[in-house]
């Protein structure tokens, strides 16, 4: 199957689940060619939210990486710039949960940036509930669930980009299926 656009996978780590109140300490992403679905180009970036040790400490934790890591990340101004940069505007976005979608685009509210995407957004679990009901499966269409049933590894469970990695690889698997 081909896409009209390429596809970009972003995944992100948050200090909650609320996206008013909580906040990205890491976003990863990869973009995917629209014709072949193989990977692109790809950005991975921690991000501090504080100055104080007492809270870089704690969100290294969440991380699995040590505190110096951290504590020199920039702040989620200049990484939203430069994931702009890196990647512009002309692809679709996809990610796992519509949550996701949310916290990015408070993302950019914070970093004072224009989030000028395309409005059409392929979300990997609605794909997944849809797939699950055809196919059989007869579990919610979690992550963990289509890491299990499509036989992948996940070495690094805390990493966002290894995620967002498998995201795209079960995209790849179900819409081959399809």
């Amino acid at each position: 199957m081909k896409f009209i656009k390429d596809l970009l996978f972003f995944e992100l780590t948050t200090t909650g689940i609320d996206p008013d109140k909580d906040n990205i300490i890491q976003l990863s992403a990869i973009l995917l060619d629209k014709d072949n679905l193989l990977e692109k180009n790809n950005f991975d970036s921690f991000i501090r939210v504080s100055y104080l040790d007492s809270i870089i400490n704690e969100h290294a934790k969440l991380l699995h990486t040590d505190y110096e890591t951290l504590r020199k990340s920039p702040k989620i101004y200049d990484v939203i710039k430069k994931f702009h940069k890196h990647f512009g505007t002309d692809f679709l976005l996809a990610t796992n949960s519509f949550n996701n979608l949310l916290f990015l685009k408070n993302g950019f509210k914070k970093a004072v940036s224009l989030f000028d995407y395309d409005q059409h957004i392929i979300q990997l679990w609605t794909l997944g509930y849809i797939y699950t009901l055809n196919y059989g499966l007869k579990k919610m269409p979690s992550f963990h669930t289509f890491v299990d049933y499509f036989h992948l590894k996940q070495k690094k469970p805390f990493d966002a980009l290894e995620k967002v990695r498998l995201e795209a690889e079960i995209f790849r698997k179900i819409i081959k299926e399809v």
